[in-house]
């Protein structure tokens, strides 16, 4: 059986970061900005949060299915 490559746990890692982050942006109020009144009903990042929460959970999804691929071509499944 072959050791994992540093670049599959790499790769593994850095899709799960991505993802992670794009929690964080979209349903927490890590990044939240409230207005001059501090009024927490408010948020004046709400459209750039989306936008990037969306990006980043994309990105994520897309590194994570390409480590996959790369990762089942160079295993060999049949033993």
């Amino acid at each position: 059986m072959e050791k994992p490559s540093f670049r599959l746990i790499w790769g593994a890692f850095m899709s799960l970061a991505y993802v992670g982050i794009a929690y964080l942006v979209l349903f927490t109020p890590m990044l939240i900005r409230y207005n001059e009144y501090n009024d927490k009903g408010s948020d004046q990042n709400l459209l750039i949060r989306i936008i990037f929460g969306v990006i980043m959970l994309a990105y994520g999804i897309a590194r994570g299915y390409r480590t996959y691929k790369s990762a089942a071509g160079s295993i060999n499944l049949k033993g």
